[in-house]
């Protein structure tokens, strides 16, 4: 059951930064106003993701998913889910800390819709299970093997 909600883990970032850009576009001036409630819906969907990886990582979820009828294969492991359970937490603190420093100025929702885009690609990157795979998984399995717990 869980397994099949592992694509909301990618999807949920990708979908609420696609959205706003879809707002942006067409409601420019409206939407470079909104500037909080823009950044506060992107982050609320990228801790959502975090809390469906955590929820996995520790039922330690497991195996292969073809959502949208098989067009893209998701690779569900324990160093995957450890890895994009890191990547997001590193992409939430940027995020708040962005919300916290930077000043609203023209270009603030563009840059919340882009870094809401490249947190959803890393995560399909990190559940791809391409050569990049092999690169990390030696580094996580021996953090995994630490007894590093969350």
């Amino acid at each position: 059951m869980l397994l099949n909600l592992t694509w909301l883990i990618p999807g949920l970032p990708i979908f609420a930064s696609v959205f706003i850009a879809l707002l942006l576009l067409s409601f420019n001036k409206t939407m470079n106003r909104l500037t909080k409630p823009v950044s506060y819906f992107i982050i609320a969907s990228l801790t959502f993701s975090e809390i469906i990886n955590f929820i996995s990582f520790k039922k330690n979820i497991v195996g292969h998913y073809l959502p949208f009828g098989g067009y893209i294969e998701l690779f569900i492991d324990r160093p995957a889910l450890l890895f994009s359970e890191l990547i997001g937490l590193i992409f939430l603190f940027i995020m708040l800390f962005s919300v916290a420093k930077l000043k609203r100025r023209n270009g603030y929702v563009r840059y919340f819709v882009f870094l809401g885009l490249f947190s959803g690609f890393v995560y399909l990157f990190s559940f791809s299970g391409s050569l990049f795979h092999n690169f990390y998984d030696p580094l996580i399995s021996s953090l995994d093997k630490t007894g590093i717990s969350f």
